[in-house]
């Protein structure tokens, strides 16, 4: 019974010891966080609060929606940025596509729910966006981050 009571000190300074250092993998989880964020800006997108993302080639544009917030539109290659006020979308569900109008009706985006493809990556999105901007047609490819 006395040697119980020896290992029973020990024991419990290592169980001490692992409770102390506990926040470890709190802190473990905020590094692979930054790294997947740093080579990832889909992921860094959603870290700062980006509910939809969506990207188009030639020209290149990306759009990022921040639900309640903004609006961001790059073009032409990231020369152009925008960043508009959040609106509300009308959905058209029998269509599975949404629509924001943007910019006294002057930009529309249009979400569908269909499978896309991106022309310079060949990496799969779960939907299609076109952007109506001054007149052209842009396609892309984006997906909900949330």
């Amino acid at each position: 019974m006395t040697k119980r009571k020896g290992l029973h000190v020990p024991l419990l300074f290592l169980v001490a010891l692992l409770v102390a250092c506990s926040g470890e993998p709190d802190q473990a989880a905020r590094e692979r966080e930054e790294t997947l964020a740093a080579n990832d800006v889909w992921h860094a997108s959603k870290l700062r609060g980006v509910a939809f993302r969506a990207v188009g080639q030639e020209p290149g544009w990306l759009l990022e929606i921040t639900s309640g917030e903004e609006i961001l539109l790059v073009t032409e290659y990231g020369s152009k940025r925008q960043s508009l006020p959040y609106v509300e979308p009308v959905v058209y569900q029998d269509e599975r596509r949404t629509e924001y109008v943007l910019d006294s009706h002057r930009t529309v985006v249009e979400i569908r729910g269909e499978p896309c493809i991106d022309v310079m990556s060949g990496e799969s999105f779960e939907v299609s966006v076109t952007l109506f901007l001054d007149g052209k047609e842009l396609h892309g490819c984006g997906r909900a981050l949330f």
